[in-house]
């Protein structure tokens, strides 16, 4: 039994991408600590204009209501992507309407009056629409900037050839398919 352990390699992204997620996990983080500071002095702000209770009640409310709408936000964003799946067609929102949908689903329950309105915003179809479009752009730009590539919606509308043409002096690759011969 005194064997070595295995030696295991890290399964942990390096380099420029890793240096990326780090900073935009900083950004949110950093953005939701001052989230909730700026709530606590709404909290401290609302209980003294209309009462503690009322405060306290308001929200109770929000969250029930905000829970409720995405319990049916959540459900409707699976079902979708589900169906585009099973009909062979890529998803158009569903990974980025989920995350939005997971995302207000957790301000919701972040006490707070503020980030149960950012929360409920975010459940909210139509909105949530429109920031998905904007977040997937965003990404379509990082992602390019990041690999030098030009996306194919781009390249299509620009009148270039799906495929980018390989760097001067570069090896040229043909893929095949092998067939084993019964010999």
């Amino acid at each position: 039994m005194g064997g070595a352990l295995p030696r295991f390699r890290s399964t942990r992204p390096s380099g420029a991408g890793a240096r990326y997620v780090r900073a935009v996990l900083l950004k949110f983080l950093l953005g939701l600590l001052g989230l909730q500071l700026l709530d606590l002095v709404l909290l401290v702000v609302s209980s003294r204009s209309i009462g503690f209770w009322p405060t306290v009640a308001a929200l109770i409310l929000m969250g029930l209501v905000g829970s409720a709408l995405a319990r049916r936000e959540s459900s409707r964003v699976w079902r979708n992507f589900q169906s585009s799946l099973a009909e062979g067609r890529p998803p158009e929102q569903g990974v980025i309407d989920g995350m939005l949908v997971l995302l207000g689903g957790v301000l919701l329950l972040l006490p707070g009056i503020l980030t149960d309105v950012i929360g409920l915003l975010l459940i909210v179809p139509p909105l949530r629409h429109w920031l998905a479009e904007r977040l997937r752009a965003r990404v379509s730009r990082e992602l390019t900037r990041a690999s030098g590539r030009v996306p194919l919606e781009v390249r299509r509308a620009r009148g270039l050839p799906d495929e980018p043409s390989p760097p001067a002096g570069s090896p040229r690759v043909i893929e095949t398919t092998g067939v084993e011969s019964p010999e």
